[in-house]
């Protein structure tokens, strides 16, 4: 025993000499801590129910309803205490996942002590024999009605050490039934009641009770042994729920934690993407000044281009102009020439039919003269004058020759300058329709300057377009990163407080934790004296037991001489 246990002996002996109730409960088991811990009503009171198993000793243990905390409690104690009890869980409605984790758990610590029937609880009675169950553990929910009728049906399968255990007594709230169930029970068999963790009825159905048992329904005779005794196992119960809320407040706070170094990341990740948004937008902004410069550039060289294309224009216009009056001029000197040919032409044909005329009067002439000939004889005193006209008509001939030679060659001349004059004119508009072509071609090479133009323009208005939707993005950016500024202020900001409530409960967890074991420690030291004394009280009694059968079997030996 160690010199702290025998330093608060004497003071916490001081305090129990009014509590008696304790001198009978007392055992190891009682100050146990649970192996699996999960959140449940059941929590708070697996001290008393580790208790419960050691000093009933149950050979075999039904839970109705499911509660893994409860079944694994009875399960650690049966198994640490080897007491080769057979512990069973009566239930179904679970999840997937919450049901492979309570196989998994069973499977793994109590395979050969722990089963599970997934069925109705109604439907489980005929599995089970009467005045089979010494240990009967109802899991169920407050708001349930039907727990009269599940304990008159399952009455009747308890031993004659039979114990059943009701959770959530305590609560009033509501919908709550389970209390009104043990009010109307608790009357015909003794009973035992913790208020504490929503409360926990005990009601002892059998008549062969151990007695462990009958001292805790003892208990009720003393209004201060009833109180000792519940708290006592509040404070024990405690110290289970206290370190299932650490380890919650230590898993909220690791979530806390990550969810935190998550926004960080998000945060990290947002300022890159703004930052490479910026970078950018920084492009857009100098390929926009590239772009406009470019635009600048082109927009000076079509102006250069337009005026030298409207000075070329002008020029072609002036160019056409001039052949176009020039043509007018030839056609018309060409008209003149064809009329002068026409009438040159007209002269010729005169001339051709006076000649004709002047053949044809030779000919009659000539027959005239074959006449004469004929008539030699008889006109020769003609024959001078017809010879004097015959040679002015020879004369007048040779003058027609003469004339139409003239009229034909002029006629040849005339014909070959109006071949000029056409071939000219033909010159004249091959260049002419090459004027046109060439004014055509730089019609068209202004309308393609026009239209590349046109597209520049378009590229322009399209990289505008961009560069105010990239500006866009770039405010939407920054407003996200602000609101993430926020968010992040007001994550620290709440992690700082959540930090601070955390490390403030955790603190007052540890002073009351550290208040409880020094208490536990106390009571652990004078239970520890009290087991001592009992212990030697015990041997006492058998030696004084001893003693009396010694003396009695000599009394015995007497009476007989």
């Amino acid at each position: 025993m160690s010199q702290q246990q025998h330093q608060v002996a004497p003071h916490a002996a001081t305090e129990l000499a009014i509590k008696p109730s304790i001198n009978t409960l007392a055992q190891g088991s009682m100050f146990w801590q649970p192996d699996y811990r999960e959140p449940s009503s059941w929590l708070e009171h697996l001290p008393f129910l580790f208790w419960l198993v050691e000093a009933l000793r149950p050979q075999q243990v039904v839970g109705l309803g499911v509660d893994d905390v409860a079944h694994f409690a009875v399960c650690q104690a049966a198994s640490r205490l080897r007491l080769g009890t057979r512990c069973y869980m009566v239930g179904e409605d679970v999840d997937e996942k919450a049901a492979n984790e309570i196989h998994a758990y069973a499977s793994d610590h109590f395979s050969a002590i722990s089963q599970w029937l997934q069925t109705n609880p109604t439907r489980a009675i005929e599995q089970f024999d009467e005045g089979s169950i010494d240990l009967l553990l109802l899991h169920i929910s407050p708001d349930d009605n039907s727990v009269d009728y599940l304990l008159d049906r399952w009455l009747s399968r308890l031993s004659s050490q039979g114990v059943v255990v009701v959770p959530g007594i305590a609560r009033r709230e509501p919908g709550c039934f389970v209390f009104r169930a043990f009010e109307s029970i608790k009357n015909r068999y003794p009973h035992f009641v913790f208020h504490h963790a929503g409360g926990l009825g005990v009601i002892a159905v059998g008549n062969e009770l151990p007695h462990l048992v009958n001292n805790l329904l003892g208990a009720l005779e003393s209004n201060a042994s009833t109180q000792v005794v519940q708290d006592v196992f509040a404070r024990l119960g405690r110290s289970c729920q206290d370190k299932v809320t650490v380890r919650q407040q230590q898993a909220l706070f690791q979530t806390l934690e990550t969810r935190v170094s998550e926004q960080a990341g998000s945060l990290a990740e947002a300022e890159r993407q703004v930052a490479q948004q910026a970078e950018q937008l920084r492009q857009a902004h100098d390929e926009r000044i590239k772009l406009k410069e470019r635009l600048e550039q082109q927009e000076a060289r079509f102006a250069q281009e337009r005026g030298r294309l409207a000075e070329r224009v002008s020029s072609l216009e002036e160019f056409n102009a001039e052949l176009k009056n020039e043509l007018m001029r030839q056609r018309e000197q060409g008209e003149r020439h064809a009329a002068e040919a026409r009438e040159h032409a007209q002269a010729a044909k005169v001339s051709e039919q006076t000649l004709n005329q002047a053949q044809k009067q030779l000919e009659e002439k000539n027959n005239a003269l074959e006449t004469a000939r004929t008539e030699h004889t008889q006109l020769t005193g003609k024959l001078e004058k017809t010879e004097h006209a015959l040679t002015e008509a020879q004369a007048q001939v040779e003058s027609l020759k003469s004339s139409e030679q003239a009229l034909n060659n002029e006629v040849n001349e005339t014909k070959q300058i109006v071949e000029t004059r056409f071939s000219e004119l033909a010159k004249l508009t091959n260049l002419l329709e090459a004027n046109e072509q060439s004014l055509q071609s730089a019609r068209e090479e202004r309308a393609e300057l026009d239209t590349k133009l046109q597209q520049a323009e378009s590229s322009l208005e399209a990289r505008f377009n961009e560069l105010g939707q990239l500006t866009r993005k770039l405010q939407e950016a920054e407003q996200r990163i602000i609101e993430g500024e926020k968010n992040r202020a007001e994550a620290e900001k709440q992690l700082a407080q959540q930090k601070k409530a955390s490390e403030d409960a955790l603190s007052a967890q540890l002073k009351d934790a550290l208040h409880s074991v020094d208490e536990r420690f106390k009571e652990l030291a004078v239970l520890t004296d009290l087991l001592e004394k009992n212990e030697a009280q015990r041997k006492q009694l058998e030696r004084e037991l001893e003693s009396t059968k010694v003396a009695r079997q000599k009394l015995e030996a007497d009476a007989k001489i």
